[in-house]
This record gives C-alpha cells, structure tokens and sequence, in this order.
C-alpha cells in the first residue's frame, strides 16, 4: 500500500515537472530509513526462517538463537531510524539544494552499505 501511495506522490509531483526536486527530498532520508526497514524484515525471516527449519536443534532453541541475531540487528534498526529522524526533521528542511541532499543521501547509503557489508576482522583472533 505505501508503494502505491509512493508511486502516485512521485507520478503527480513529475507530472508537474518536480520529481527530482521530491525525490531529493525524499532521498535525504530515504536511504537510511528503507535501508533500516530491509534490514527489520530479514531480522524477522530470519526468526521464522529457525522455527520452521530448525534444522538438528528444537524450534524452541533455534528461534531463542535466532531472536538473539536479530536483537542485535534491531538495535542497529533503531539507531538508523533516529539518524533516518534527524536527517528528516533538520536536513530535509534546512538543506535546499536538491544537488547536496542527494549526495547527503548517496553518502549515508554508501555509509550503511560500507558499515553492514565492508569487509571485517575475524573475531576468533
């Protein structure tokens, strides 16, 4: 529904000749908050990914193991939703350059992806 609601938004303000000043405006904190929202919904498979493949542990176990994944993922969900709130509330109304809120939002995108998928040191030593 969102989607939906999303497409018409962007579909009338284009029609008007301002899609790449909504999408700008959008994107100043779009990236951090769907990237966040991604990142909620696998938290949540992969809980239920344990319960109905538990695989040789009870699904009681696997879902207790899985749910502790995906706490940790979630507080980092919550973190992205506060910086997704501020870049909102103060950068989406302060910055009028539609050329700087898009590389605020590249920037914050390539900081998640970096930060998530960069390569990491093994714990084990």
């Amino acid at each position: 529904m969102n989607g939906a609601v999303m497409g018409a938004f962007f579909a009338l303000f284009s029609s008007r000749g301002l899609g790449a000043e909504l999408g700008g405006w959008l994107a100043i904190h779009g990236t951090t908050e769907i990237f966040a929202i991604v990142l909620a919904g696998a938290a949540g498979l992969r809980i239920g990914w344990a319960v109905v493949f538990p695989g040789r542990s009870s699904r009681l176990s696997a879902a207790t193991e899985a749910g502790r994944t995906a706490a940790i993922v979630m507080a980092g969900v919550v973190l992205m939703l506060f910086a997704a709130g501020l870049l909102e509330g103060y950068g989406r109304q302060l910055i009028t350059s539609d050329t700087l809120r898009y590389l605020i939002a590249a920037g914050m995108l390539i900081l998640w992806l970096v930060y998530y998928y960069g390569p990491r040191r093994r714990a084990d030593g």
